[in-house]
């Protein structure tokens, strides 16, 4: 205990000293708890201002008044009623700052707490405080004011603020405020920083509300809702250096009067992206010479890009991208000497690159795409020699690729594909592989790769695109055509992320007219993931020697003129989308490492291609396609067996894309035989599964009850999040003496469908363990659950609105096409049902649980017993034992109008073909806690429910196939104009629709 005060008297006669109570220091907190026990929820003992002495429990400080308390990243887990009740009624405190601090509680204990008379700055940012903003009194003094970061909600009345009169700085950001803009702004003359980001306010911004605001420096109001017009008063504050209005509902045009006189001179941060506006660029932007940050992204501007933005010599970011702009691309950018991000696709410019850019040696990023350029690629480009970014894809460009872009030591991502490139790819583009040293960040926070749905990719023309997403709400992205298109997945990547690397990691080169070989140089792109080369006219051989890009997650060679074998140094990449399709390729494909576990379309259309998962090479392709090392395992089958006999278990297949990226593995010849189960070949790469089967249950503790995320019938499923920072789901197989026999075969039933299966819309499986003690498959991990638990509840129901339902019944649509018809040989799901369907946060709708799967073949019988979940089994199954694709055709019937009922059809499923049924309308069936679809959603629901109701005739003779089915979801109904979806008869006008969209 002597110890103890003794330690408390030292600190608070140095901070008394310093007038200042500064606990940043973790080493302090301690001290801090043990002379102030707010911690404790009790506040603090006398205080005795006549001598200017403070007393503490047990604690006297003699030396001065503390005018300062400042906790920063300290997690107190203190109650706000304790620190308001203590530290707001100090008569001499001038500052407080508790940022991130977990403290918890209503603001609303702040209502009749009269702050300390010198009170000027109170700071309570990033913690858990909820309630409203409440009034605050004799506030006269305060100066700065930082509540953002809670869970403040409520709109703000009028008033609460009326006492801070002296208001400089008032941060709210980052909480649930709804409501109109605050109408106490307007009389806080003194107000230099607002910010009122992150929230959810509406309506439309007064202009009034700062006319007398002359002072105000920075405005920053973005992700809200804001909607009308820019008030032409806030183009003309005097003082404005930052304005960002961005991620609203604004409409109109950009104010003339911004920048229109000295008086908006010193702006510097513009942005304005991701709102409706409309008109041009106006003329007078460029009086804010002072600019340096200029953003103006999805929007609607049409016109020309001002040839005077040229003036702007300071301007670092022009970013315009998404929108109609047409005309010429200024030569007068050229005199922007400090550019480092330009970014202008998809709009409508036309012309060639202005070869005065060649000057902005500053620049970092250059994304030009999906306009209408043309002209050859400048040499120079290889000159700027901080460039790292380069997309220019989906233009008219023409000539050879420059060789000189390989002297660009920084190109880190380089696209130029979808143009009319021809000649051959330059060798000297792998000539700065390994020269990157360091790399200066680039200004814009975050971008984008909005990756091709792979159904589409033939008529997207390529992977996918880059933009800039600073201050872009996600769902924003649907606006942009060619995401309609595409059907765009995003995939988000953190700019920084790509320092650590010392070479390329993206090329794509696709959709060209190039005619030359493949570079071997390029296998000497170390840190290359992405290499895209498909669609244009390369020949030769595949050189071996890109299996040295150990990086290489998709590979896209197809649709080319290659020929000879598949080099056998593929083996060792770790891939995770391949593509050699539509080439002259021949001889067979390796079985080691990842390639047979893509699908056939992986390798259609080369004639002399052979082996799994194509048909069976003949005996003298097998001789002389084969590894040597595979000849020497039929006599080594005994020993390898012997082996199998003490493993613990074999975890497999793609999981080493994940784990073994960061812990060298190496193939050995007798994989193939040590990887079996149940007589039938599952896997192709053997490594350290001891380590990764430690890591999953260490991860789940030993498969605690605390990690279990689902249960079956066989099984449950765990969440198990591993040291590498990746989250997967482990199923895990339960077993009993009695059931051993079935489960091992739904074991490997469902191995054997999942490894030959790649599909967005189908749950990845990453590898499996098999031992006597432990069966589980690790899989992909989806982050909402199932199907039916997201409709079960209200919040998670409410957010899957009526476009993302109609996303979900086509994600699950496309999944069992791809199944009935993509495969080797087609697989039957056999138990589609909500609790098999899992949604990711995206709300991508992916198809789970393939224990029942059924692997149809021509030479072995589909015949099985009945299997299935209750209320989604096909009606046939009662009386016939034979399986077919039509069984899971049923069941998404089933499964959409449960998925627009809300709940499950239940009696619906036999009155539909019923002679005798009831009315049923749309609106009477739509689940009633979203709000009544409108126009197209409408339309679009009607077409869709009436294709289910046709997958519901009992005869499976009548019901569509998925391809037949997937048809007539896209294809557009004529004649329907007048159509009344909402209140028609679903039972009878289904055929109507139908008779007009065949």
């Amino acid at each position: 205990m002597v110890s103890r005060c003794l330690m408390v008297m030292l600190f608070f006669t140095v901070a008394a000293t310093a007038a200042v109570l500064d606990l940043d220091d973790l080493q302090l907190l301690e001290q801090f708890k043990a002379a102030v026990p707010i911690v404790n929820g009790t506040a603090l003992a006398g205080w005795n201002s006549s001598n200017g002495a403070c007393r503490f429990p047990g604690v006297r400080c003699k030396n001065g008044w503390v005018r300062s308390v400042s906790l920063t990243d300290v997690m107190l887990n203190a109650s706000f009623s304790a620190l308001a009740s203590t530290l707001l009624r100090l008569s001499s405190v001038e500052s407080i700052t508790v940022r991130g601090a977990n403290i918890h509680g209503m603001l609303s204990v702040l209502t009749g707490v009269e702050c300390g008379k010198k009170l000027a700055l109170l700071d309570l940012s990033g913690n858990k405080l909820s309630g409203e903003v409440p009034a605050f009194i004799n506030g006269s003094r305060l100066q700065y004011l930082d509540l953002s970061g809670n869970l403040i909600s409520g709109s703000m009345a009028a008033g609460v603020l009326s006492g801070c009169n002296s208001l400089s700085s008032l941060n709210l950001s980052g909480n649930h405020l709804v409501g109109v803009f605050p109408t106490d702004v307007a009389h806080l003359m003194s107000l230099t920083v607002l910010d009122l980001s992150n929230n959810y306010f509406s309506g439309e911004i007064p202009g009034k509300a700062f006319v007398n605001l002359p002072m105000l420096r920075t405005l920053i109001l973005f992700f809200n809702s804001f909607n009308g017009s820019i008030p032409e008063a806030v183009a003309m504050l005097p003082e404005l250096e930052i304005l960002a209005l961005n991620a609203n509902l604004f409409s109109g045009t950009i104010p003339a009067t911004l920048c229109s006189s000295n008086t908006t001179s010193k702006l510097q941060l513009l942005y304005l992206q991701s709102n409706y506006l409309t008109g041009s660029i106006p003329e007078t932007i460029t009086n804010c010479t002072g600019l340096v940050s200029l953003d103006l992204s999805l929007n609607y501007i049409n016109g020309h890009i001002p040839s005077s933005l040229g003036i702007l010599t300071r301007l670092r970011d022009l970013v315009l991208w998404q929108n109609a702009l047409e005309g010429e691309i200024p030569p007068s950018l050229s005199r922007m000497l400090a550019l480092e991000n330009l970014v202008l696709d998809h709009n409508a410019l036309a012309g060639s690159i202005p070869p005065g850019l060649a000057s902005c040696t500053e620049l970092k990023w250059m994304s030009l795409a999906s306009n209408l350029l043309s002209g050859s690629l400048p040499t120079w480009l290889g000159q700027l020699a901080k460039l790292q970014i380069l997309v220019l894809r989906n233009n008219s460009f023409t000539g050879p690729i420059p060789p000189e872009l390989g002297d660009c030591r920084s190109l880190l991502w380089l696209d130029l594909g979808d143009n009319q490139l021809k000649g051959h790819i330059p060798s000297k583009l792998a000539k700065q592989s390994g020269s990157v040293t360091s790399l200066t960040p680039i200004t814009r926070q975050h971008f984008v790769y909005l990756r091709n749905d792979e159904l589409s990719n033939y008529q997207c023309h390529g992977k996918g695109s880059l933009v800039d997403f600073t201050g872009i709400r996600s769902e924003d992205l649907s606006r942009m055509t060619s995401k309609k298109a595409c059907n765009f997945t995003k995939m988000y990547f953190d700019i920084y992320s790509m320092f650590n690397n010392f070479s390329m990691i993206f090329l794509d080169l696709s959709f060209n007219q190039l005619d030359s070989e493949i570079p071997r140089e390029l296998g000497n792109m170390y840190y290359l993931m992405i290499l895209n080369l498909e669609h244009n006219s390369l020949s030769g051989m595949i050189p071996a020697e890109l299996g040295d890009a150990k990086h290489l997650a998709v590979l896209d060679l197809s649709h080319n003129l290659l020929e000879g074998s598949i080099p056998s140094s593929f083996v060792s990449l770790s891939l995770s989308e391949f593509d050699l399709s539509n080439n002259e390729l021949s001889g067979m494909i390796p079985e080691l490492g990842s390639l047979a576990t893509f699908p056939a379309i992986s390798f259609e259309n080369n004639s002399g291609l052979c082996g799994f998962p194509l048909p069976r090479c003949k005996q003298t392709v097998v001789d002389t396609q084969q590894p040597k090392s595979y000849k020497r395992q039929v006599p080594l089958s005994g020993g390898v067996a012997a082996v199998f006999a003490v493993l613990l278990f074999v975890c497999v297949a793609a999981l080493l894309i994940y784990l073994c990226q960061r812990k060298k593995s190496k193939v050995r010849n007798n994989a193939n035989e040590v990887i079996r189960l149940q007589g039938n070949l599952f896997s192709v790469w053997n490594f350290d599964g001891g380590d990764v089967y430690k890591q999953i249950v260490e991860a789940t503790e030993n498969f605690d009850e605390q990690y279990c995320i689902g249960r079956g019938g066989h099984g449950s499923v765990y969440e198990a999040a591993l040291p590498t920072g990746e989250i997967f789901a482990v199923k895990k197989i339960q077993k009993t003496e009695d059931e051993t026999l079935q489960l091992e075969e739904l074991f490997s039933r469902e191995i054997e469908a999942l490894v030959q299966i790649r599909h967005r819309n189908i749950v990845k499986l990453y590898g499996y363990c098999s031992s006597d003690q432990d069966k589980f498959l690790v899989s992909e991990y989806m982050e909402r659950g199932s199907l039916s638990s997201v409709l079960m509840d209200y919040g998670s129901a409410v957010e899957l609105d009526w476009s993302k339902r109609l996303d979900t019944a086509k994600d699950v649509a496309h999944a069992l096409s791809y199944l009935h018809n993509d495969c080797s040989t087609p697989i039957v799901h056999r138990d589609i049902t909500s609790n098999n369907i899992l949604i990711d946060m995206e709300f991508r709708a992916c198809v789970s649980d393939f224990g029942l799967a059924k692997i149809l073949s021509f030479d072995a019988s589909s015949c099985t017993r009945l299997a299935g979940t209750t209320g989604y089994l096909a009606p046939e199954l009662a009386y016939m034992t034979r399986v077919t694709e039509k069984c899971d055709v049923y069941s998404f019937g089933v499964v959409v109008f449960e998925l627009f009922m809300g709940s499950h059809p239940g009696d619906l499923l036999s009155a539909p073909f019923c002679t005798a049924n009831k009315r049923a309308s749309l609106a009477d069936l739509l689940d009633a806690r979203l709000p009544l679809p409108e126009g197209e959603a409408a339309k679009d629901i009607f077409v869709l429910l009436t294709v289910a109701l046709q997958c519901l005739d009992p005869d499976p003779a009548n019901r569509p196939t998925m391809q037949s089915a997937i048809k007539k979801l896209s294809a557009v109904p004529t004649s329907t104009a007048d159509f009344d979806y909402l209140h028609t008869d679903i039972m009878d006008a289904g055929a109507h629709v139908h008779r007009h969209i065949q």
